[in-house]
């Protein structure tokens, strides 16, 4: 992930950060820059078609229209090395959570819970509590990031962001 301002966006007055989300299993940001050569192999590759050129050319990571199931086919079509998975044997894709707004229905009253429907991990579970209402719990920790949750909100109630894991993961 990185957070920075692009030429484009200082020049048009622009200065909030954009976050950028970089294919699974991305160097760091700085090698991931260096290394890439914008040849656009990882996006042909992805099959989820989440996979997009953003700013500089660069492939970034869009969950508006689906999730990622992780199956490595952007990481196995990375000859630069940009994307490297460097232990077979259950190395995280990336260090990404689902984290919600105060604009999800279920926290309104409102009978929600596609986010929940749709996450294989069972991250996103709902707790009945006085007067029908559903209210969301996150288990953050089992949540892999894949953002397939995020496509389903039908009121852009969450992101996928960038989850430091040495700091207590809560909801």
């Amino acid at each position: 992930m990185t957070q920075s301002l692009n030429r484009i966006q200082f020049l048009r007055g622009n200065f909030k950060a954009e976050v950028v989300v970089r294919p699974p299993w991305a160097v760091s940001e700085e090698i991931f820059i260096e290394h890439c050569t914008r040849c656009d192999n990882c996006i042909a590759a992805c099959h989820a078609g989440i996979l997009k050129r953003g700013g500089g050319g660069f492939p970034e990571v869009d969950f508006s229209k689906a999730g990622c199931d992780f199956c490595q086919a952007c990481v196995n079509s990375c000859v630069e090395k940009a994307l490297l998975l460097t232990d077979s044997t259950g190395q995280a894709p990336w260090q990404y959570k689902a984290t919600f707004n105060n604009n999800c229905l279920s926290e309104q009253g409102i009978t929600c819970q596609s986010c929940g429907d749709v996450c294989e991990m069972r991250a996103i579970r709902f707790k009945m509590v006085v007067g029908g209402r559903a209210l969301i719990e996150m288990d953050s920790s089992v949540c892999n990031g894949c953002g397939e949750c995020v496509s389903t909100c039908p009121v852009n109630a969450i992101q996928v962001k960038y989850s430091d894991p040495t700091e207590t993961l809560h909801e």
